[in-house]
């Protein structure tokens, strides 16, 4: 959950994000008022690509889309807080576990936080950033890790 109550929608999550179709993972976002923090939401359709052959008969989201899902919700508060699309790119990810799967319709609600507070950076520079991620389905936890993620500004 995100740790504050406020939040402000993010109307057009694409608008934020470099990432387009079909390796665009966030459907909707609220922002915490923080601008810390991030719920992203993502439904996967039963027509996804890698549900064919992950796995014919019993389709289910690959461990490395919901991270991908991760590290693009902490894109898009990367974005949201420079007021401008920032290309972020993910180099690291650690601590994840996951707890179950996710199958074709489930709603995944992605919580993202920044590890530690940014620190103001001359504009231009390159800098890494840190994110505690935790996924949910049915309010029951599917995932977690920490996304490390590269970007400029």
């Amino acid at each position: 959950m995100l740790a504050t109550a406020a939040t402000t929608a993010i109307e057009d999550p694409a608008a934020w994000l470099s990432h387009r179709p079909p390796f665009l993972f966030v459907d909707r976002a609220d922002a915490g008022e923080d601008r810390l923090s991030l719920r992203a939401q993502r439904r996967f359709p039963a027509d996804e690509a890698f549900f064919s052959g992950h796995f014919p008969g019993e389709p289910v989201v690959p461990g490395v889309i919901l991270i991908e899902l991760l590290a693009q919700a902490a894109n898009l508060l990367l974005s949201w807080r420079a007021g401008h699309t920032v290309r972020g790119y993910l180099v690291g990810v650690e601590g994840a576990k996951f707890n179950q799967t996710v199958h074709p319709g489930q709603l995944v609600n992605v919580d993202i936080r920044f590890a530690e507070p940014p620190r103001p950076v001359p504009a231009g520079a390159a800098r890494f950033s840190t994110f505690h991620g935790v996924a949910h389905v049915d309010q029951r936890r599917c995932m977690r890790a920490a996304v490390n993620i590269y970007h400029i500004g």
